[in-house]
């Protein structure tokens, strides 16, 4: 970002005129074109031929102002994302976006590079002071061709050519740029866009003129509450604070970087001095000090303390629904150096990952993660269930679980394990048996929207269970011919919840909110889990644990900032994971954590084992 230019951007008023104003041309435009056609009709011998002035809409020739150009072509980005293979949406925005009249003065701009024209260099600018990531990563990301044909430039940034972009621009073209990203950033808060840029500056959060306590207040409160829990197994030779320790991982992962390669760019923060940085290396021997069950029990601790807040602020449903999902982390090495590495479907370069059991809250705005084991055998599911159940019931008054059609969860032991806690159970089941295949033949010859009918899973008594079949209005919507087989029209539920009090559709719309989840997953991956080449399995369990953590943070430090600001989360987010994540590695004060804290009771030891 920018953070010396002069902003001027433009105020909801200023927006609100200046579309009405074109509304208002566009209009006398339309109603002089009806007064011509309706004399046309009226005397068509009396009519004169159409002149340049009756062809001429004023509101076509009003320049929409830059950050309207990039908002219109983020919603097709945004559209096209997987189809077109893009990498960066927001580079991929800009590199989209006609630029004329809006770029920088055309020719090479030998002041500042042989390399850039106007185009480019205006492109170069957008990126710098939108993007939510920090200017040196900028630069190792304007090198990749990737984003290069995202933004559509045609050469490399160089680090000194950003340090010196926006220097080499006058005031007034500096103001401007600086102006319309300002406004594109404001009007992207509590959108689908809002991860994809930085946070407003500070005066446009609050302009009755209050301010805001920054970020990195709301961040540093919440690591020093939960950070204490975390154990390296440190001895009193080791002079690098925890704080500064753990910060490693968050650099990682806040640049999709390896742990050494981000305790190298951290070493470069004026406020640390050489030996005040970790290794990566140096960072994973502490951590191997800790079992795969002392990391899962540290990090139930750490992440009390925001359940805590999270309750405090009624955050907690009085009747809690989670959702229980299994997640692959790929992993591209030997895969017999560790046990809890197991084969996957194939994807790029890998067949083989690591696997974690998860439980989180569904259908609320904080959807947190209250739960995470590492997989070493799927069919251990339903011992994974029943720790994950018994301790997430000490947090939250458990009423429903959402499960998917997992191999590992489609089976008797699996739902009677579900079942044994009381709680209702609403799965997507699998459509390779006989009865289900019936089930949907039959509702396809009576075009039926919804059916069910009592049906028990293996040895289940089917008393008890119901197979649900749901009519996919999207998918027949867009089927340009009848399907191969009738079940593909249809979606099958498995649930102990009796479809004649709760309607089928209901139980489908409820499923629903367990697909935020994969969001989860995916965010948690892109936003808060570090990169890692390490074929140990505490080292990966410590790793995916504090990332599941760091969203944790994240989301409450949404719900601290609501808090303060009166807002309701439902309508968006306050704050970016991009924008907690940067706040925690540009933190100048390191946090005076405890290096090792006593061990706590023994109640979570005995609920997990």
């Amino acid at each position: 970002m920018d953070e010396e230019a002069d902003r001027d951007p433009e105020s909801p008023g200023e927006i609100a005129e200046r579309r009405a104003f074109v509304g208002e041309l566009d209009s006398k435009f339309r109603e002089r074109r009806r007064e011509l056609e309706e004399k046309a009709a009226a005397d068509p011998w009396d009519y004169l031929p159409e002149t340049h002035d009756d062809l001429y809409n004023e509101a076509d020739y009003e320049i929409p102002p830059l950050w309207e150009r990039l908002d219109s072509n983020a919603e097709l980005v945004h559209q096209r994302m997987e189809g077109d293979g893009i990498n960066n949406p927001l580079a991929a925005t800009i590199g989209r976006t006609r630029l004329f009249p809006h770029y920088w003065s055309p020719g090479d701009n030998g002041d500042l590079t042989q390399k850039l024209d106007g185009n480019d260099a205006t492109r170069v600018y957008l990126y710098l002071d939108l993007s939510p990531i920090a200017e040196y990563r900028i630069s190792d990301r304007l090198k990749t061709g990737s984003i290069q044909s995202d933004l559509d430039i045609d050469d490399t940034v160089s680090q000194s050519t950003l340090n010196r972009m926006p220097g080499r621009m006058d005031s007034g073209q500096r103001t401007y740029y600086a102006s319309e990203t300002e406004t594109l950033v404001r009007q992207w808060q509590g959108t689908k866009f809002e991860d994809w840029v930085r946070e407003p500056t500070p005066e446009t959060i609050s302009p009755d003129g209050e301010g805001v306590p920054p970020v990195q207040n709301i961040t540093r409160e919440l690591r020093s509450e939960t950070f204490k829990y975390i154990r390296l197994k440190r001895d009193d030779s080791i002079e690098v604070t925890k704080d500064a320790a753990l910060r490693v991982l968050v650099a990682a992962a806040n640049g999709n970087d390896f742990a050494n390669d981000a305790a190298d760019n951290l070493d470069l923060k004026s406020w640390y001095d050489g030996d005040d940085i970790m290794t990566g290396q140096t960072l994973n021997i502490h951590i191997k000090k800790s079992s795969r069950e002392q990391i899962t029990r540290m990090f139930l601790e750490a992440n009390e303390p925001l359940f805590e807040i999270a309750d405090e602020n009624a955050y907690f449903p009085e009747k809690a629904e989670v959702a229980i999902d299994i997640t692959d982390w790929p992993y591209f090495g030997d895969p017999d150096s560790d046990e809890y590495i197991q084969g996957t479907k194939a994807g790029r370069n890998f067949s083989n990952a690591w696997k974690y059991i998860t439980l989180s809250l569904v259908g609320t705005d904080t959807p947190l993660i209250l739960f995470v084991l590492p997989v070493k055998d799927r069919s251990y599911a339903p011992q994974y269930i029943r720790r994950m159940l018994r301790v997430a019931s000490q947090y939250v008054n458990l009423h429903r679980v959402y499960l998917d059609a997992g191999t590992e969860f489609y089976n008797s032991d699996t739902i009677s394990t579900v079942n044994e806690f009381g709680l209702e159970l609403v799965m997507q089941g699998r459509k390779s048996g006989k009865d289900i295949k019936h089930l949907f033949n039959g509702m396809a010859r009576i075009d039926l929207d919804s059916s069910h009918y009592p049906y028990g899973v293996g040895d289940l008594d089917e008393d008890n269970y119901y197979a649900v079949g749901i009519k996919s209005e999207k998918k027949s919507r867009l089927r340009k011919s009848d399907p191969d087989e009738p079940e593909d029209d249809y979606t099958y539920f498995y649930t102990n919840v009796d479809p004649t009090e709760t309607p089928p559709e209901k139980l489908g719309s409820d499923f629903r909110r367990r697909w935020g989840i994969e969001t989860g997953f995916r965010k948690i991956k892109h936003d808060f889990l570090s990169k890692s080449a390490s074929p140990e399995s505490e080292v990966r369990t410590f790793y995916f644990n504090f990332a599941a953590h760091l969203y944790n943070i994240w989301t409450v430090a949404n719900i601290r900032r609501a808090e303060e600001l009166g807002s309701d989360l439902s309508k968006g987010k306050e704050l970016t994971a991009g924008r907690v994540m940067q706040a925690i590695e540009d933190d100048p004060y390191d946090l005076d954590i405890p290096t090792e804290p006593p061990e706590t009771g023994n109640l979570l030891a005995d609920l997990l084992y």
